[in-house]
């Protein structure tokens, strides 16, 4: 079997294999589907964001968003403080940590994890960078 066809292999199988990816990733990094959601909003963010704009992105409750945001603060993945002018709210967003977590859990993140493991797919995918 050529390159091509193993990284369509396994990047096919991959996305077919949602809950295979998605259960590989939850205990890789302790975080279940809802939170690489809320990664994803905050990776298209330059500045803070408040959490209530992560609800309505995500269409998932202000509770919800806030307790998946404090498991994500105590990893390490998201930084908050409080918002300016108004101590009562809080403003968050994605850190170093929580970046790289996300790429891990992207298309990217996926062919990286395949050509680390496939010598003859890393081949093919260095001759086409």
């Amino acid at each position: 079997m050529g390159a091509l066809e193993v990284v369509t292999r396994e990047a096919g199988a991959a996305h077919h294999d949602h809950g295979g990816e998605q259960q590989s990733l939850s205990e890789k990094y302790d975080l279940c589907v809802s939170a690489y959601e809320i990664m994803e909003v905050l990776s298209h963010e330059a500045e803070w964001i408040r959490p209530g704009e992560v609800s309505t992105r995500t269409s998932r409750s202000q509770p919800q968003v806030s307790r998946l945001v404090t498991q994500m603060v105590d990893a390490g993945y998201v930084a908050r403080e409080p918002s300016p002018g108004d101590c009562r709210s809080s403003q968050i967003r994605l850190t170093a940590a929580g970046h790289r977590i996300f790429a891990d859990a992207t298309v990217e993140g996926v062919l990286s994890r395949i050509t680390e493991e496939n010598a003859d797919a890393r081949t093919w995918m260095t001759r086409r960078g």
